[in-house]
C-alpha cells in the first residue's frame, strides 16, 4: 500500500501540470490519451494487476486532469485495495478539477456511508443531486441518505420527485416502486408531512401538491 501511496501522490501532484500542447486540438488530443490509459487500466484491473492499473490511472489524470472516469475508476481501485483514505482523497482531488462531477460526490457518498458519516455522505449525495436534479439514480441515492439521518420529510420530498420524473418518462415499475416507498415515508410522517397538512393558506403550488399527494 505504501507504493501505491507514491504514486497517488505523484499522480495528483502531475496533475497540476500543463499536459503536451497540441496546437489547437490539444485538449482532445490529451482526453483520447486519458480515455485510452483508462480503458488499459480497467483491463489490467479486470487480470488482477492492480499495480499496473494504478499506474495507468494516474498516466491519464496527468494527460487530463478533467477527465472524471480516471478519478473515479482509481478511487474504487484504492476502495478495493483496502485503502480507503487515499480512496477519499482521490475523489477529493476529481472534484477540484472535474466541474459538476455528481459521479465523484455519489462514489464519496457510498464511501462514506459505509463509515457511518452520514453527515459527510449526506452532503455529497445532495451536492451530486444539484447537479443532476432530474437524474433518478441520484435522486433515490438522495432519498435513501435522508432515511438514513431519519430526515423523513426530506425523503419523502425527493420520492414524490422520483415518482414524477418516472411516470412522466414513462418508467412506470421505478414510478410504482417511489409512490409505494412515499406512502410509506407519509405514514410514518403522518401529521408532520408539510405538503399533506400545508393544503390551505399556501398559494396555489402547495395547494395543487396537497391535492396531488392525497390522491397518490
Amino acid at each position: 500500500m505504501k507504493k501505491l501511496r507514491s504514486w497517488l501522490i505523484a499522480g495528483i501532484l502531475a496533475a497540476f501540470l500543463p499536459c503536451p500542447a497540441r496546437a489547437d486540438d490539444a485538449v482532445s488530443w490529451a482526453t483520447a490519451q486519458a480515455t485510452e490509459l483508462t480503458r488499459q487500466a480497467r483491463e489490467h484491473e479486470s487480470r488482477g494487476e492492480n499495480d499496473t492499473a494504478t499506474r495507468r490511472y494516474l498516466d491519464a489524470i496527468h494527460f487530463d486532469p478533467t477527465y472524471g472516469a480516471a478519478y473515479l475508476g482509481l478511487g474504487a481501485l484504492l476502495e478495493a485495495a483496502g485503502d480507503p483514505r487515499e480512496a477519499e482523497r482521490t475523489y477529493a482531488t476529481g472534484l477540484d478539477h472535474v466541474t459538476g462531477f455528481s459521479q465523484a460526490h455519489r462514489a464519496r457518498a457510498r464511501l462514506r456511508i459505509r463509515q457511518k458519516r452520514l453527515d459527510e455522505a449526506l452532503a455529497d449525495l445532495e451536492a451530486a443531486a444539484s447537479f443532476e436534479p432530474s437524474d433518478v439514480a441520484t435522486l433515490r441515492e438522495l432519498a435513501s441518505g435522508y432515511v438514513s439521518v431519519s430526515a423523513l420529510p426530506a425523503a419523502l420530498a425527493v420520492m414524490r420527485r422520483v415518482a414524477a420524473l418516472a411516470e412522466a418518462s414513462g418508467e412506470a415499475q421505478v414510478a410504482r416502486e417511489a409512490q409505494t416507498r412515499a406512502r410509506a415515508l407519509s405514514l410514518l410522517i403522518g401529521a408532520v408531512d408539510p405538503v399533506v397538512a400545508g393544503g390551505v393558506g399556501r398559494g396555489v403550488v402547495r395547494k395543487a401538491l396537497a391535492g396531488f399527494a392525497r390522491r397518490r
